[in-house]
This record gives structure tokens, C-alpha cells and sequence, in this order.
């Protein structure tokens, strides 16, 4: 099955489900208080640019998503004001969202800013300080734009010669997602070092497209002088944290907390994890963050908020607004605590029920549908 059939069975599923009215019933005790959306980038994604199509939604759609709340009557919070309204058990008021951007990519600034600064609601940022400071590349923008380049994409890793087909959209797609495996998994240096490699290859300036893409320190500090815009920390190189040393891990939160401190001047109190899924932290890494002294932690685990997280501040839930889905149902099906339900009762099933070899229901992608597990 293709990639295009699978995300048409996709969009398929969460428009019959929201159309069904089972997200009205679900709601009564799925909804929680209301729920810590995720976002990275507020862009328009070229065919080519695998990465960016899951992260990236339209700025006109995100401004029609804000508006909308807005007109439900939903509270926007800060994560200092949700981890306040947690501690104290006043959660129990109107519904809330707290509007979440991981990376600080640019356009954090030139639209998702705007946008917010347009309805007067806050944002928070979860900055990558060595994006910040120019000395790691964000490698999926390199990847996306090498592959674009090329019929064959080659180069070395673990002492072996990779050669990877990319003559067409298809296979240039697999190219990315292989890469990208890797790149995930793999530490600050290597990644550095492929990336340069794979620069001099195919003349691709890795480093000058992070230049562009990167929020600069004065943007960083005019959004935060606005009032409107919280920063959190979201380490220094964006590693997977289990897959380091216990003091490197540490490092890697410890130091991007200082970085973002310096900057700004003032005390950085929030976290997300990268890649936040439930194999990127563990109990190791909410100990850093308590010991650090953050007062809430994000994750990617889908899920709306409830009087119950106060007892997880340093784990809480996010709902990923994902760009593939954009043009479904899906802010109805993830408020409403649908999609997570669903997802949750699709995992259980499938780790105790024998692997099937028939197509999957209409039900079962929509519960499944999600972004790709893309560099973020």
C-alpha cells in the first residue's frame, strides 16, 4: 500500500469518526480540563521536504484553530499558569489550552507570534540552544533538501558504505525515513560529522539552512519582552536521551537550561523532552528535572489533561496538532480525548491480539492516525 492510499485511509477514518458522533459521547469523560496542544512549525511544506509535511501546519489554519477556541470560550495558559492551576487544584474552571512550539524554528516568530500576538493569547517556545547558537544543524531541513538533489544518496556510517536509491518521490521518501532512524539514535558528533560529509558531497550548506530557519536571540528576546511568549528548554542538541551516558543526558538538560537562562535573563522553569515518546525519558530524566529545579516536563504522550497530572508535572501530556491531518476533523477528535482513547485501547489490542493480516478498519486508523515519527 502506498504512502498517499495509506494517508487518504487515514483522513478516511478521523472524518467518519468525527462525523459518527462519537467524540460528543467520549467527551463526558475523555475531555479532561482541556489539553497541552503541540506544534512545531507554521509553514507551507514543498513535496519534497518530508520532515516538514508532518510538523508543519498552514499559518492560516492555525490562526482559524486559535480563533475557534477563542470562540469556545477556552482559557489560554502559559505552562507556569497550568502548573499553577495543577498545584492548587483550581483546574476546575472553564476548559484551557496551552499552545506549545518545539525547535524555535523562525517561523515561531514570524507567524505563530503574530497570530498570538493578534488574539492577545500566550505561547510557549521549547527552544534547542544550540540551534539558538548556531552549532548544531537542524539536520532534517539538510536531509530533505540533499535528497532533493540527487538520484543516489551515499555515504558512510559505521565503517560501511550506505547507498540509498532516491530517483523517485518514493523512494527519495524512504531515503528520508531510513536517514532519519539513524539520526535519531545517533549522538551530537556523528550527526555533525554526517553532515558535513553529506554536505561537501551534494553542496548543500547544512548549517547556513539552520541559519535561516532558526529563531535568532533577538527575536527571542522581543517575544519574551512581549509578555505573550513563555520559554522552556528543550536541550542542547535535541538527542534522545536515553540513548546516552547518565551525566551526558544530565548535560544535555542541565546545559540548554543555562544557555536559555542566559539569553533571556531569568529563570527557565519548563522542559519537553526530545522526541518526547515514552522510550526518549524515563525515570532517570524526571529526576534530572526535579533536581534541576523545572517545574513541569512535556512529553508526546496523547493525552488531555486531567486534576489527576498534578501528581505528573515532570511527565505531562501533549496533544500533537499534526500538519499531515490538518485538513480532517482532528482539533475536535484530540480535544474531545477521542484520539487518545482510541489510540490507547488500539495499543492494548494489538500487544494481546495475534498479528493481523487483513486491512485495517476505518476505526483502527483513524485511532492510529498520528504524525510520522519524523526529526522534531
Amino acid at each position: 500500500m502506498s504512502w498517499q492510499m495509506k494517508q487518504n485511509i487515514y483522513r478516511s477514518g478521523l472524518r467518519l469518526l468525527a462525523a459518527s458522533g462519537l467524540p460528543r459521547f467520549m467527551a463526558r469523560h475523555n475531555a479532561g480540563q482541556g489539553a497541552i496542544l503541540s506544534f512545531h512549525r507554521l509553514y507551507l511544506p514543498k513535496p519534497h521536504e518530508f520532515g516538514s509535511q508532518a510538523l508543519s501546519i498552514a499559518p492560516n489554519n492555525f490562526r482559524r484553530l486559535v480563533q475557534t477556541l477563542q470562540e469556545r470560550g477556552y482559557d489560554f495558559l502559559t505552562m507556569t499558569a497550568l502548573a499553577e492551576r495543577l498545584r492548587t487544584g483550581e483546574l476546575a474552571q472553564r476548559k484551557f489550552v496551552c499552545l506549545t512550539f518545539d525547535d524555535g524554528f523562525v517561523d515561531n516568530y514570524n507567524e505563530a507570534y503574530a497570530i498570538c500576538r493578534g488574539f492577545d493569547v500566550p505561547m510557549t517556545v521549547y527552544l534547542v540552544s544550540a540551534f539558538v547558537r548556531r552549532e548544531f544543524p537542524m539536520w532534517g531541513l539538510g536531509l530533505e533538501k540533499t535528497l532533493a538533489a540527487t538520484d543516489v544518496l551515499e555515504f558512510m556510517w559505521d565503517g560501511k558504505e550506505i547507498r540509498l536509491d532516491a530517483r523517485t518521490m518514493w523512494h527519495k521518501r524512504q531515503a528520508y525515513l531510513k536517514v532519519a532512524a539513524l539520526f535519531v539514535q545517533a549522538r551530537a558528533h556523528t550527526i555533525k560529522r554526517l553532515c558535513a560529509e553529506l554536505g561537501a558531497r551534494y553542496g548543500i550548506d547544512f548549517m547556513a539552512l539552520s541559519d535561516e530557519n532558526a529563531l535568532t536571540p533577538a527575536m527571542i528576546r522581543e517575544m519574551h519582552a512581549s509578555g505573550l511568549v513563555e520559554f522552556g528548554v528543550h536541550s542542547v542538541n535535541h538527542p534522545y536521551l536515553t540513548r546516552l551516558e547518565g551525566r551526558d543526558a544530565r548535560w544535555e538538560i542541565m546545559q540548554g537550561k543555562c544557555d536559555c537562562e542566559t539569553l533571556l535573563g531569568t529563570e527557565i522553569r519548563h522542559f519537553a523532552y526530545p522526541y518526547g515518546d515514552e522510550g526518549s525519558f524515563g525515570s532517570r530524566e524526571i529526576e534530572f528535572c526535579r533536581e534541576l529545579g523545572f517545574s513541569t516536563a512535556v512529553t508526546t504522550e496523547s493525552n488531555t489533561i486531567f486534576a489527576s497530572d498534578r501528581d505528573r508535572l515532570l511527565a505531562l501530556p501533549r496533544l500533537t496538532y499534526s500538519g499531515t491531518f490538518q485538513d480532517t476533523p482532528l482539533l475536535d477528535l484530540l480535544l474531545s480525548g477521542t484520539l487518545p482513547r482510541l489510540r490507547r485501547g488500539l495499543r492494548a489490542w494489538q500487544m494481546s491480539a495475534p498479528v493481523r493480516n487483513s486491512l485495517p478498519t476505518p476505526l483502527s486508523v483513524a485511532a492510529s492516525a498520528g504524525p510520522e515519527k519524523l526529526p522534531g
